[in-house]
């Protein structure tokens, strides 16, 4: 049977404060208004368009009820978790509709459709315990990741928005059996560097030589007029991906040293521009206090044109954490 579900609505991805709540079956299911830019979404083949237009689409929280995009504004949860499956992370899945049909044989598979660009899928699916969302997280991406599909890790924050989509043909099952696996993860990195992290912080900790009375970024990264881009080949674009894409793999924080995360996002910032906001989100989903609003807030705030960081410093900062190159 079909329950009344309520989720909080975000006019944009970037706006902070909820314009109010919908039905989740509604926001699922119906056509309205910013149908038609899904379908020209889909069409686009431009790149910077295409985000443009994605930039246009309004967002809901599946996972809770909140003012704001924070767990301490949350007023209400809905005991459901949404796992996005992207086509860039499965290079080896073609067929999205055969995706939906083989995801839709999971017992507890509620709901799974195509995801705003058409270039990869999102499933919702219950649990039994909101304190719980990031265990059932961990425990979800292991299944997975033994039938051979790799998950978006950002999909562990409770408070992550979904883009509106539409699918004419998803898989529904008001029945869906309540998933109840859970897995806790290692803690091994944190407790490696207990030395420089404040262990009754909520925050990233800064290590004790960064701190000073000015600014952060100032202290650590000194202004260049270097052309970064231009003067770095595309191998070594290459070897970056490579190495994030390990440190993804592996699972593994590398984000805990507050200098650190800033200097990885500015390598990445360097490189990537504001196509690697989905890179540093995940890089930096590991940390135990992640939020997807406290990243991207981060990635937008960085400066990649007055601070430039050698790229050897990300390869510095994953071999702390056992990944290398």
């Amino acid at each position: 049977m079909k329950r009344l579900i309520k989720v909080s609505m975000f006019k944009r991805a970037r706006y902070k404060i909820t314009c109010g709540t919908i039905s989740l079956w509604d926001w699922l299911l119906e056509r309205n208004s910013y149908t038609p830019l899904v379908e020209m979404l889909r069409q686009e083949t431009i790149e910077e368009k295409r985000k443009k237009i994605k930039d246009l689409l309004p967002a809901v929280t599946i996972s809770c009820i909140c003012s704001e995009r924070f767990i301490s504004s949350i007023t209400e949860y809905t005991n459901l978790i949404c796992i996005d499956i992207d086509g860039k992370d499965n290079p080896s899945i073609s067929d999205m509709e055969e995706l939906k049909q083989r995801l839709g044989k999971l017992p507890y598979v509620m709901y799974c459709g195509l995801s705003a660009s058409g270039n990869g899928v999102f499933c919702i699916i219950p649990y039994e315990d909101y304190k719980k969302h990031k265990l059932y997280f961990n425990a979800l991406e292991r299944d997975f990741r033994n039938m051979g599909i790799i998950v978006d890790s950002s999909c562990s924050d409770i408070c992550r928005l979904r883009f509106y989509s539409y699918d004419e043909h998803p898989y529904i099952n008001f029945e869906a059996k309540t998933y109840s696996n859970t897995l806790e993860k290692s803690e091994f990195t944190r407790i490696k560097y207990e030395r420089v992290i404040h262990k009754q912080s909520c925050k990233r900790s800064i290590s004790t030589e960064s701190s000073k009375n000015i600014s952060l970024e100032d202290f650590l990264l000194q202004p260049s007029n270097l052309d970064f881009t231009s003067a770095t080949p595309l191998s070594k674009i290459q070897e970056v991906e490579r190495l994030l894409n390990l440190v993804i793999e592996r699972q593994v924080d590398i984000t805990p040293i507050y200098n650190d995360w800033i200097k990885i996002g500015l390598v990445i910032k360097n490189l990537f521009e504001d196509k690697g906001l989905d890179l540093f989100l995940k890089v930096s989903s590991f940390y135990p206090n992640y939020t997807q609003e406290e990243a991207e807030n981060k990635y937008l705030e960085l400066d990649e044109r007055k601070y430039r960081v050698n790229s050897q410093s990300l390869f510095d900062i994953a071999a702390k954490y056992g990944i290398y190159k």
